[in-house]
């Protein structure tokens, strides 16, 4: 899934860009305004110095266990084990022969991956935040993934998260982060839409990289 503008920028427009601003959308003088069709479109599809970060951290079952209920949460769990069994805060009933976590071998943590594209006015930004737990190192039990979208004048159209490989019983999975932005500019009826994704990998012993972009 490529970014997809509106109008095509020849080469160096970014640069003449930053004199477009001006003093009325700098930095420091109010709210930016939107500027012009071909400014706009070198801005959104700008490479910045610093396209992303990460985040992670362990976290206590309990913790875990609540962000289930982070507003747009994606949850998923091992098949017939109660999300306390999958963070570990319970183990799984006596008698049973499900791969349920215990809470003596569940280990859980918190990432948030981040990826940008664009430059000020007009960034676009995605994080993917999931927290997920695991019987250490070997299977995962638990996850709890939402994505958000921040932007100055890039607002969100839409945006999802969806699993793409591995999940719960394997030792990794993938998250697929979306996000559809609409970006005005200085002509009310022209916008720009960029669409753009991140792919990030978690592993059963904590481990979280960023596997794919665009």
């Amino acid at each position: 899934m490529k970014a997809r503008v509106l109008t095509a920028v020849a080469a160096g427009a970014v640069i003449a860009a930053t004199a477009a601003l001006g003093p009325a959308a700098s930095a420091g003088a109010g709210a930016p305004r939107p500027l012009d069709p071909d400014t706009a479109a070198a801005l959104v599809s700008a490479t910045t110095a610093v396209s992303s970060g990460s985040s992670t951290r362990g976290v206590s079952p309990t913790e875990a266990l609540a962000a289930a209920l982070l507003p747009g949460a994606a949850v998923s769990v091992a098949p017939g084990v109660s999300l306390q069994q999958a963070v570990g805060v319970a183990g799984a009933a006596k008698g049973s022969t499900l791969p349920a976590a215990t809470a003596g071998s569940t280990a859980c943590w918190a990432n948030a991956m981040w990826h940008q594209w664009g430059t000020w006015p007009y960034e676009q930004k995605i994080t993917d935040t999931t927290y997920w737990c695991a019987v250490y190192p070997s299977r995962i039990t638990y996850r709890s993934s939402s994505t958000t979208t921040d932007g100055t004048l890039c607002g969100t159209s839409w945006r999802s998260s969806q699993l793409i490989a591995g999940g719960i019983g394997f030792s990794w999975f993938t998250i697929r982060s979306s996000a559809g932005f609409s970006c005005p500019t200085a002509i009310p009826w022209v916008t720009l839409h960029p669409s753009h994704y991140e792919d990030v990998a978690r592993t059963a012993s904590g481990g979280t990289s960023l596997v794919g972009s665009g």
